[in-house]
């Protein structure tokens, strides 16, 4: 996992309601954890070897302050393929950003190839979690662009 992304899942926990979350990619187990008499600007970070998982109780989902519940998250994938752009011009402001409440049907982001373009629209009322692509890439048809919970 590059830095870039671990600080990004960082700064979401940190803007969560989540009290500790764990991330496992090539091998590498990352715990964040959050003391409850803490606010959410503190947390534990740490790194260890992958172990199995404990299969004794599920975790149930909270939502005390109306936080995102990031149990339910909905990729939203590019219908086609072209080039990602976050705004209708560049300079312009992006359509979204990560925090950002969206209703259905609200553009997230346009897709352009050869010269015709895409709106790509929410699926559902919720809020942008992660923007999967810079502006300006190329996507594949199918690929995720934007994350919704």
């Amino acid at each position: 996992m590059n830095l870039e992304k671990l600080k990004e899942i960082i700064r979401l926990f940190q803007e969560s309601s989540l009290t500790s979350l764990e991330v496992e990619e090539e091998g590498i187990r990352y715990r964040l954890k959050r003391d409850g008499h803490r606010d959410n600007s503190q947390g534990q970070v740490s790194a260890g070897s992958a172990k199995p998982p404990y299969s004794g109780q599920t975790a149930q989902p909270e939502q005390a302050d109306g936080g995102p519940d990031f149990n339910r998250i909905t990729e939203v994938k590019s219908p086609v393929v072209g080039i990602f752009y976050e705004a209708p011009e560049p300079g312009a402001k992006p359509f979204v950003q990560v925090g950002d409440r969206v209703k259905k049907d609200d553009v997230l982001c346009l897709i352009e190839v050869m010269k015709q373009v895409t709106e790509v629209t929410a699926p559902k009322d919720g809020q942008v979690v992660d923007i999967c692509l810079s502006n300006g890439s190329v996507v594949e048809f199918g690929q995720t662009l934007m994350k919704l919970c």
